[in-house]
């Protein structure tokens, strides 16, 4: 009897697999079924990744998008900003240093397949939970602020460890405000500032929450300005570049390839690189043929000395051809002026010469960029070589005064530009070594956009 009964069993466990299987291969619609591994501990600020989910779709290929996220707990300005869905995965994304508040939190995901589309409601569900904050970050974050602007106001920053908040200042107090409970910093009353003069100011913070607190000095940079000199609209921001990062934060390094032709010494030049010989390289611990963070020692006006980061670019004995693009700058308020504005250094070894190597500066307009390959974008060069305008390079140790008086060079942005968005990029071109040694190297300390 014991034989029968497990012989039928058997029977149905095999008919059922083979139903299973059945159902699966011949299903024909739009998705069902979705379902995400569930997030466990999770505490705000924090960057998070799901796995990969599971998907009910008859083997078609299917498409994620994100519809919602809710929250009755969330006291931020952009809840579903700080998610993120590959439409091809499904992996959601919760961005590091998100505004995320202590409480309970919903997402909904719309999949989509040639058959139709389904929308699943509450497929991720958590509760995000409070630490002692463990760092603060405005972005951008430096701002420039004319004397009299009190009105404006930096962004609201963001903290690693869930709200709510309570935000002091730790200096300058007698200039600047900050609102104790968000964290946006503005003048306290009208500053007075020379019409061509630049005051800057780092500010140190404080950020407390019920378990504890952090200080953190420079948390904010702002500069007051007077009403000759642009507002700050693009400051590219650099860290030290690594064997798998090149250490830019809100820029972009992309090298030429193929044949490239240009004057060099009052005749045409042209040559064909190649990503193995002209590439990108790294070696003894930096970048060659690349923008990249590199460390120097710089002295301030009180003669401390501390370690800045720069983008760095030298070819290596090699013909190359590298832009650092910045990323998209909104102008649309802009119709006076604006203009690109650098500071940096630069010298020679080698026997280099900077006839045939050469620092331009160029712009685009946002929408004729080329995301797949930045060379080619619609470029309208504005200057073939400004290197000369820099400071030479002449100790280990940068005087940060001497380098902003003797390295900075400013290049107007034609008024087409105006009142659009647009991007600017450096390009560093290294040419003919028939001419001279390719071993001229450039630094760049501040890369930015100033506009009226």
């Amino acid at each position: 009897m014991k034989i029968r009964q497990l012989f039928f069993l058997t029977i149905a466990t095999l008919l059922l697999a083979s139903c299973q299987k059945e159902d699966s291969t011949m299903y024909v619609g739009a998705p069902k079924d979705l379902r995400y591994i569930g997030i466990g501990e999770y505490f705000c600020g924090e960057p998070f990744t799901t796995d990969q989910p599971s998907v009910f779709s008859g083997g078609e290929e299917v498409r994620f998008s994100l519809i919602d996220v809710k929250s009755d707990d969330y006291k931020g300005e952009n809840l579903i900003e700080n998610f993120r869905i590959h439409s091809g995965t499904g992996i959601i994304t919760i961005r590091d240093f998100n505004d995320l508040t202590v409480g309970r939190y919903t997402v909904d995901v719309e999949v989509k397949n040639s058959m139709g589309s389904t929308t699943f409601t509450d497929v991720l569900d958590f509760t995000a939970d409070q630490s002692i904050p463990q760092d603060i970050i405005y972005m951008p974050n430096i701002y420039s602020f004319y004397g009299d602007d009190l009105e404006v106001a930096t962004s609201r920053p963001n903290v690693k460890g869930g709200g709510p908040y309570e935000f002091t200042l730790s200096n300058f107090s007698d200039v600047f405000a900050i609102d104790t409970e968000i964290g946006k910093v503005k003048l306290q009353q009208t500053y007075p500032i020379g019409e061509d003069d630049i005051e800057v100011f780092a500010l140190d913070i404080n950020v407390e929450n019920a378990l504890g607190s952090l200080s953190k000095r420079t948390a904010v940079i702002i500069e007051v300005i007077g009403k000759n000199v642009g507002r700050l609209f693009y400051n590219a921001i650099s860290f030290l570049g690594s064997p798998t990062s090149y250490g830019l934060q809100n820029a972009i390094n992309t090298n030429t390839y193929g044949v490239v032709e240009k004057e060099i010494d009052g005749e045409m030049y042209s040559t064909e690189l190649e990503e193995g010989n002209n590439g990108p390289n790294y070696t003894g611990g930096l970048w060659r043929r690349a923008w990249s963070g590199v460390a120097f020692d710089f002295e301030n006006e009180e003669g401390f000395v501390s370690e800045k980061i720069v983008k760095a670019y030298w070819s290596w004995n090699q013909e190359s051809r590298a832009d650092l693009v910045s990323d998209v700058i909104d102008l649309t308020t802009v119709n006076e002026e604006a203009y690109v504005d650098v500071t940096g250094f630069w010298r020679y070894t080698g026997g280099a010469q900077n006839v045939n190597q050469h620092l331009g500066v160029m712009v685009c307009k946002a929408s004729d960029y080329n995301e797949e390959a930045p060379e080619q974008s619609n470029w309208l060069l504005l200057e073939n070589d400004i290197s000369e305008h820099l400071m030479m390079y002449t100790t280990a140790i940068i005087n940060e005064k001497q380098l902003k008086a003797e390295g900075n060079h400013q290049v107007a942005i034609p008024a087409e530009f105006l009142g659009e968005e647009i991007r600017v990029a450096l390009r560093a071109d290294f040419f003919n070594p028939a001419v001279g040694g390719l071993a001229r190297r450039f630094y760049i300390y501040q890369l930015q956009v100033r506009a009226k």
